[in-house]
């Protein structure tokens, strides 16, 4: 591999994320502070994205039909999800959402109570103070406040091949797909969760994307 090509592989690589317990510390800062109104909200959309590894643009247009409560599953249709890339459209998804597991609050459940209590009626899942539909720029707003309230520091791993730890600044939306990816090659409850399983998860056009972003988390 020529040096340009191992630079341009090196910078695709995932370089920061973050572990099941500071997820779960981002969900308590949610349901702790900000407006009392929006908490349940934004408790939802931390879980949500941890679970799926949605994509900002994608979380933003999902609808409340999208949400299919009784079967406890996220439907994606064609037209949310990014392009392949490849001349095809992707075809349509459904997510099973996680139950709660040892005394963590599932998606399901997380999900259940913010849409009993929401306080706009919205055909969006997500709407923001001013509008039906949240902005990705404010999910970002969220994610970067609530990864402050916890005072995260997330995992880092630097071009020289070196661990680190970051700071809440370094929290935004595409980290928690990251995050997913890591969790599931480290699960060591079920060897299912292989480089392939990542890609089907995270609806990569070819495995050679999960590759390039993800290869080296199979070893750290």
């Amino acid at each position: 591999m020529s040096e340009s090509t191992n630079s341009e592989t090196q910078s695709e690589q995932a370089r920061v994320w973050l572990t099941p317990e500071q997820v779960d510390t981002m969900r308590d800062a949610a349901t702790d502070t900000g407006a009392t109104y929006l908490r349940a909200r934004n408790e939802a959309i931390i879980a949500l994205l941890a679970d799926t590894g949605l994509r900002n643009e994608e979380l933003t247009q999902l609808t409340t039909e999208m949400y299919l409560r009784g079967a406890g599953e996220l439907y994606l249709p064609t037209h949310i999800q990014k392009q392949s890339g490849n001349g095809r459209d992707d075809w349509p998804r459904s997510h099973h959402l996680e139950l709660d597991v040892d005394g963590t609050i599932g998606t399901q459940r997380s999900l259940n109570t913010y849409v009993d209590n929401r306080w706009k009626d919205s055909p969006y899942l997500f709407p923001s103070r001013q509008s039906d539909q949240m902005t990705t720029r404010s999910v970002r707003n969220v994610v970067k406040r609530l990864a402050h309230e916890a005072d995260i520091q997330p995992f880092r791993y630097d071009e020289s091949g070196e661990f680190g730890r970051g700071d809440p600044d370094d929290v935004h939306p595409h980290v928690f797909r990251h995050s997913l990816a890591y969790r599931l090659l480290h699960d060591r409850d079920d060897n299912r969760f292989d480089i392939y399983f990542v890609r089907n998860r995270l609806r990569h056009a070819s495995l050679q994307t999960t590759l390039r972003k993800y290869d080296h988390f199979r070893t750290i």
